[in-house]
C-alpha cells in the first residue's frame, strides 16, 4: 500500500513538473491572464463615471414669452425661469445656451403667455420639451429639466396657496393643501437592516465585479483546454499516456496546474477590482474606494479562482469523451459562452432571486459565482459562502468523474 502511494505520488509529481513547464513557456497566456482584469476594470470604472459626464449635449432654452408677472408679493419672470435652467445644467457639464441652436439635441420653448398662465388662478401653463433620440446623457438632460420644472411649479403653487389662504384670512400649510399624503421610503438590506445611501451605488460596483469574472476565466479557461486538446495536436498525448502514469496523476496534474493559474487570476483580478474603485477617485475626483470591502475583495478572489477551476473541471470529460480535436475546442469554448452569458445576465438582475423554473439557473456554476459576490455587497456573507462551496464541490466532483472517463486509447485514436 506505502510503495502504491509512493509510485502515486511520483506520477503525480511527474506531470506536475512538465504541466509546470509548459505553462510558464507559454508566456503570453499568462500575461493576459495577469492583465486581463487590471487593464479592463479600471477602464470599466472610468467609462461608468467619468465618460457620461464628457459627452456633450446641447440644451436650447427658447424664451418666447418675454414676460413678468406678480404673483402674490413675489415677481416671477420667464427669463429668470431660462437662465435658472441654463445655470443647472452647465453645474453638471451640459452645454445650455438661449436662443435656437441648430445642433441641440434638447430644446426646450417657453412659449408666449406662459408668464401670464403661470400666476393665473384660471390657466395651467405648459411648456414644449423636445428631444432627439440619442444617448443616455439626452435622457439624463431631459430628466433635469423635468425635474426643475416640478420644482418651480411646486413653488409657484406654495405661492398661489398662500395668497389664497391670506385673502381668506385662514392660516394654510402648503404641504397640508399640496401633499395631503406623505411618504416615506425607508431602504433596507435583504437582512432587514437599514441601508446607506450609498448601498446601491456598491451594489452596482459588485456587479461590475462580478461580471470581471469573465476577463480572467476566458483566457484561463482557453489555456485549460488547449493543454488537454494541444497535447494531442504536438502528438505528445501518446507518449505521456503510455508511460506508467495512472489516470489519476494524470488529471489530478492537469487539476493542480489549473490551480495555480486560477490563483494568478484571481490575485490579479482582486488587483482590478481595487483599481476599479481608485481609478476614478485620482481621475475625476469621484470618491469611490469608501466603497472598498474586504469582505467583496475575498469573495472576488475565491470566485476568481474557482470560476477558473469551474471551467476546466467541466472541460475535462467533454474533452476526454470527445472524437475529434474540433469538437472538444467547440465544446470548451461553448462552457466559456454560458460562463461569459451569465457574468453579463448578473449586471442586470440577482440571479438568485428568479422564480421556479427559472431559478434552476443556480445550478450552473457561474451563476452562482456571480450572486456570490453580489450577496457578500448586500452583507449575506453567509449565502455567499454556500454558493462558493456549490461551485467548489461541482468542481472536485467532475475532476473525479473524469479519472473515471479517461480512455487514453480512445483519446489516441480520436480524430484531429
Amino acid at each position: 500500500m506505502l510503495s502504491l502511494l509512493v509510485v502515486e505520488v511520483s506520477d503525480l509529481y511527474t506531470v506536475l513538473w512538465k504541466e509546470t513547464r509548459e505553462m510558464l513557456r507559454d508566456r503570453k497566456t499568462l500575461l493576459i491572464v495577469v492583465l486581463a482584469p487590471i487593464i479592463t476594470l479600471p477602464f470599466m470604472g472610468l467609462a461608468v463615471v467619468y465618460l457620461p459626464t464628457v459627452q456633450e449635449v446641447v440644451v436650447s432654452v427658447v424664451d418666447e414669452d418675454r414676460s413678468e408677472a406678480l404673483i402674490g408679493n413675489f415677481t416671477i419672470s420667464s427669463q429668470f425661469i431660462s437662465h435658472f435652467i441654463q445655470d443647472y445644467l452647465k453645474h453638471f457639464g451640459f452645454t445650455a445656451s438661449e436662443g435656437e441652436v441648430e445642433v441641440a439635441q434638447v430644446v426646450l420653448r417657453i412659449p408666449a403667455g406662459f408668464i401670464a398662465n403661470l400666476t393665473s388662478y384660471e390657466n395651467q401653463a405648459s411648456v414644449v420639451l423636445l428631444k432627439k433620440l440619442g444617448s443616455p446623457r439626452v435622457d439624463q438632460a431631459v430628466s433635469y429639466i423635468e425635474a426643475l420644472l416640478n420644482y418651480l411649479s411646486k413653488k409657484v403653487s406654495e405661492i398661489k396657496v398662500l395668497t389664497l389662504g391670506e385673502i381668506a384670512g385662514v392660516n394654510l400649510k402648503t404641504e397640508a393643501v399640496l401633499s395631503p399624503i406623505a411618504t416615506k421610503t425607508v431602504i433596507l438590506m435583504p437582512t432587514g437592516a437599514p441601508a446607506e445611501a450609498e448601498e446601491g451605488l456598491k451594489l452596482h460596483l459588485s456587479r461590475m465585479l462580478a461580471l470581471s469574472l469573465a476577463f480572467v476565466t476566458t483566457p484561463a479557461a482557453s489555456y485549460i483546454a488547449d493543454s488537454l486538446i494541444g497535447e494531442k495536436e504536438r502528438k505528445t498525448l501518446e507518449k505521456l499516456l503510455s508511460t506508467p502514469i495512472s489516470r489519476s496523476s494524470f488529471i489530478f496534474g492537469k487539476s493542480l496546474v489549473a490551480s495555480f493559474i486560477g490563483l494568478v487570476g484571481g490575485a490579479s483580478n482582486v488587483v482590478g477590482g481595487v483599481l476599479l474603485f481608485i481609478a476614478p477617485t485620482l481621475l475625476y475626483s469621484s470618491d469611490l474606494v469608501r466603497y472598498l470591502s474586504l469582505e467583496v475583495m475575498l469573495t472576488l478572489f475565491l470566485s476568481s479562482y474557482t470560476s477558473i477551476l469551474v471551467s476546466l473541471s467541466i472541460s475535462l470529460p467533454i474533452v476526454l469523451r470527445s472524437p475529434s480535436i474540433r469538437a472538444a475546442s467547440i465544446s470548451s469554448t461553448s462552457i466559456i459562452g454560458i460562463a461569459s452569458v451569465m457574468y453579463i445576465a448578473s449586471l442586470f438582475i440577482n440571479l438568485d432571486e428568479l422564480r421556479m423554473p427559472l431559478s434552476l439557473i443556480l445550478a450552473i456554476p457561474y451563476a452562482s459565482l456571480a450572486s456570490a459576490i453580489i450577496r457578500v455587497s448586500l452583507g449575506e456573507s453567509l449565502r455567499a459562502v454556500g454558493y462558493l462551496a456549490y461551485s467548489l464541490f461541482l468542481s472536485v466532483a467532475f475532476i473525479l468523474i473524469s479519472t473515471k472517463l479517461l480512455d487514453p486509447e480512445r483519446m489516441i485514436a480520436s480524430r484531429s
